[in-house]
């Protein structure tokens, strides 16, 4: 039934009048009876006139409260689904450079803050704004299909606009904007338009902005960080990216079908009516509101950056460590939220409320490096020694301990801007659209000031004084009465002070042990990471991020066998590529009399210039030779994009758990290298066993083993503490010529590259494990690691949690020797086919090298006994080889 036109009184200032009247003595009242005047009524819309208005009782719960409040938390958890899973896709396909994945951060912003602004200006005139958000989840899930058939249609489109502007940065940046956007603003815009339109509904509902919209975003944000629990711990490992995309379309559809279903037929349409002077603790000009909006997401987003920047200085890097930050953060901002709700029900007043915290969040910006720095003992690797679980409690400890307070802090800002951007000549989903579309353009201009901007420009430790510095900006903006000027004028004063007492030192870029006679030689701080070259004992080292050693001139042999291994396999490498540049010791061993070009590729661009400027005398000409091309560019997505063929492509290796570093492993790569492979061309796939457990290595070689059909598995030097080894795949299933071997052998100006003795093919032989493809029994059980469920990206950290805790272990020692056993067991060298233009005595050298590993893990573990055993048996295997008869040319 449709209640007869009564005057709605839906605002506070509003309410304080009319009971002014009532509260007038009675003669008073009397005299106002006999004149009658009407109250005063402001309509936003003239034909409201017309359309029946319902009294509030303000304190009665809004309808479908906690139906609509489990949608929007549920809602806020399948957005974040949608941003890591966009995130993922697009920097497999434009690359996993900072500016690339830059770029598609802004597109899926600026959706947000397009969708928040339009839905505000749409929401006052709809008769069914639940309705409406009902049909906008709907709306979501369908716009979100579109990402299906463009990323279809980019897989074929980019590798052309790749060689048509990559040589083009700026103007290829662009280019990926403009994809990005096609693929992320429907989607995005609709996300935006989520928090108007509900708002809209719950504050016509007989609730206030500022309780009503606090808490809605309290809930939504932490449905954000359930959002990122699930997309880094569980959905992706468990049903992979596809899945976990068509899971989150079907939870928009069912979200946008209960919504509809349980909107009422009509919502109350609240009359406005004129406001005395507003409490200047209660009211602040619009201007400085939506300039306070702005400032909120510039700092947030910013702070967001350099922390994550900050954490990975100490962590493992995994997706799991980011997922971590990410959920304190976003917890954080809720927690922050429900506080501003508490306080604003407590009557606080907002202005001065606000003051406080704005200057509490400078001043715990301020503190948090030097906090961070005493809390990881001057930057150590954190929990060196914890298990999986342990682990995970110590980097949440942290960051609940680091970022959590001035997060929380800062969490209460845009809440209580809903509070003073209160007014009767606004609804409140006209409010909140504007607030949530500008705030969304300040963490737009946040994120690339904090990315793109102090981190070259400043540093990570000056960066965050430069933020805790922009958080007081916001003081003058703030209003209320003149008393609290001087509380203003007080926080001011501390957040300065905290400033500039932090910066009159500030922690080190790089950690630098100089009980182990460490010392800085050079450092660089970028939005890819923070590059140091650093001396130590056994010579020069590039360290990225800290804790990520890419080698060093102590490995110069190793690092040059890397390179050269492949290039022995082949018999006339003409062309070569190399994934992953390092200290450029691996590349510098292509330039070799019959190599004519070599490319190699450097994901982070200040490792190019460090290993330019320090690693000169170990690296030969690599970066004078006119055969040598260095791209500062994502290796996969450039051999992806490229139209040459190559006769040797080499993958370096790569630390497993590291975020990203698994799709470098994946089928779709193996297979992007085998297409850009020359007739007869070798590729080469390193692996680091020692952060390699069994299980992960049997992925890999699963995996490429589903390209390559012949793939011969090889040591890259003899350690059994560190040791890795090349998977070669072939295009040809010929066998090895000795005689080609011998020949390469010859061009090779250092022999101390190789790891063995002897005539033709014997110096390789030595580190010969077997064939892969004739001992497949011994990975065919093994899951394939791919794009849309990659594997070694999510086991990986697992696996080096558990060997740090002791209850798992890397391939090394007993576990190396084991695999070399396994393989000797399943593909015997002497009847290997790959070996058979071989000698006997080449034959038998793979397990002479066996045996000479075998020993050296048991002298290493104390078993003498062992050793010696092992050392019988090599001893009896050299002699029934040297007694063979020779053939010609041994």
């Amino acid at each position: 039934m449709v209640p007869a036109p009564r005057l709605c009184v839906s605002r506070r200032p509003a309410c304080r009048g009319l009971s002014a009247i009532l509260r007038r003595p009675a003669a008073d009242a009397g005299s106002s009876r006999r004149r009658r005047e009407p109250l005063p009524i402001v309509h936003e819309n003239p034909s409201a006139l017309s359309e029946p208005l319902s009294t509030p009782a303000p304190a009665s719960a809004p309808p479908f409260r906690d139906l609509v409040s489990a949608a929007f938390f549920l809602s806020g958890a399948i957005s974040l689904v949608y941003q890591v899973l966009w995130m993922r896709e697009l920097s497999l396909l434009f690359g996993n450079t900072a500016q690339a994945g830059a770029t598609t951060l802004t597109a899926f912003f600026l959706g947000l803050a397009v969708g928040g602004w339009a839905a505000g200006a749409l929401a006052p005139r709809l008769a069914r704004p639940l309705r409406a958000y009902g049909w906008v989840e709907i709306g979501v899930a369908a716009t979100a299909l579109i990402y299906f058939g463009l990323m279809n249609l980019y897989a074929v489109l980019v590798p052309s606009l790749f060689r048509r502007f990559g040589g083009e940065p700026g103007l290829f940046l662009v280019v990926k904007f403009g994809l990005g956007i096609l693929v992320l603003l429907p989607p995005s815009c609709l996300i935006g338009a989520t928090l108007p339109l509900i708002g809209e509904h719950v504050v016509r509902g007989r609730d206030t902005l500022a309780r009503g919209g606090t808490w809605l975003y309290a809930i939504n944000t932490l449905g954000a960080a359930l959002g990122a629990y699930a997309a880094g711990f569980i959905l992706p490992l468990a049903l992979g990216f596809h899945r976990t995309y068509a899971l989150a379309i079907a939870g928009n559809v069912v979200l946008g079908i209960v919504l509809i279903a349980a909107s009422p037929r009509s919502e109350p349409r609240v009359a406005r009516l004129d406001a005395p002077a507003g409490d200047p603790d209660e009211t602040m000009s619009w201007n400085r509101v939506r300039a306070l909006a702005f400032q909120s997401g510039m700092v947030t987003l910013a702070l967001e950056v350099l922390w994550t920047r900050m954490f990975s200085q100490v962590l493992h890097n995994s997706v799991y460590t980011f997922a971590i930050i990410l959920i304190a953060f976003l917890v954080s901002l809720a927690l922050g939220s429900l506080l501003a709700h508490r306080l604003l029900r407590l009557g606080r007043p907002a202005a001065q409320t606000l003051t406080m915290l704005l200057g509490v969040g400078a001043i715990l910006v301020a503190i948090s490096p030097w906090l961070f720095y005493a809390l990881t003992g001057g930057l150590r690797y954190v929990a060196d020694r914890s298990g999986w679980i342990a682990y995970q409690l110590v980097v949440f400890s942290l960051a609940g301990a680091v970022l959590a307070p001035p997060a929380l802090a800062l969490g209460t800002v845009f809440p209580t801007l809903m509070k003073l951007g209160e007014s009767p000549a606004r609804s409140g989903g006209h409010t909140l659209g504007q607030l949530v579309a500008i705030n969304t353009f300040g963490g737009i201009v946040g994120s690339l000031l904090a990315g793109f901007g102090l981190l070259s420009w400043v540093g990570l430790w000056a960066g965050l004084r430069v933020v805790a510095l922009l958080i007081l900006l916001g003081l003058p903006l703030v209003g209320g009465r003149a008393s609290f000027a001087r509380t203003r004028s007080i926080w001011a004063i501390a957040g300065l002070l905290a400033v500039t007492l932090t910066g009159l030192a500030r922690p080190p870029a790089v950690r630098i042990d100089r009980s182990q006679g460490e010392r800085l030689v050079d450092v660089r701080e970028s939005p890819a990471g923070t590059v140091a070259v650093v001396q130590n004992p056994s010579g020069l080292v590039i360290k990225v991020n800290n804790h990520y050693t890419l080698g060093g001139s102590g490995a110069f042999r190793d690092e040059r066998r890397q390179g050269m291994l492949p290039l022995l396999l082949h018999p006339h490498p003409r062309d070569v590529y190399y994934l992953g540049l390092g200290t450029g010791i691996t590349a510098g061993a292509a330039l070799v009399p019959g190599v004519e070009r070599v490319t190699v590729c450097e994901l982070v661009p200040d490792v190019i210039e460090m290993s330019r400027r320090h690693f000169g005398p170990f690296v030969g000409n690599l970066f004078r030779d006119p055969r040598v091309r260095v791209v500062a560019e994502d290796g996969r997505t450039f051999l992806r994009a490229s139209d040459e063929r190559y006769d040797v492509i080499v993958s370096d290796l790569f630390v497993p758990w590291e975020a990203r570093a698994g799709s470098l492993y994946s089928l779709e790569h193996f297979r992007s290298a085998r297409a850009h492979l020359a007739p007869g061309g070798v590729f080469a796939q390193w692996l680091p066993l020692y952060q390699l457990s069994r299980r992960e290595f049997d992925i890999i070689a699963r995996t490429m083993l589903e390209v390559f059909p012949d793939v011969t598995v090889w040591r890259g030097d003899l350690t059994v503490t560190t040791p890795t080894v090349a998977l070669i795949g072939r295009l040809d299933g010929a066998p090895l010529d000795p005689a080609m071997v011998e020949r390469r052998i010859h061009a090779v100006p250092d022999p101390y590259l190789l790891v063995g003795y002897g005539p033709r093919a014997a110096p390789l032989m030595w580190s010969y494990i077997g064939d892969l493809g004739a001992a497949r029994a011994l990975v065919e059980h093994a899951p394939l690691n791919t794009d849309d469920r990659p594997l070694i990206e999510y086991l990986a950290p697992v696996t080096h949690r558990r060997v740090e805790g002791r209850t798992a272990s890397f391939l090394v020692r007993d576990q190396l020797t084991g695999l070399c056993a396994d393989f000797l067991r399943a593909s015997p060298p002497e009847q290997d086919p790959y070996l058979s233009r071989l000698s006997a005595l080449e034959r038998g050298l793979p397990r002479a090298g066996f045996y000479t590993l075998a020993s050296s893990v048991a002298r290493r573990m104390g078993r003498d006994a062992a050793a010696d055993s092992a050392d019988a048996h090599l001893q009896r295997v050299l002699l029934d080889l040297f007694r063979q008869p020779r053939v010609s040319g041994e």
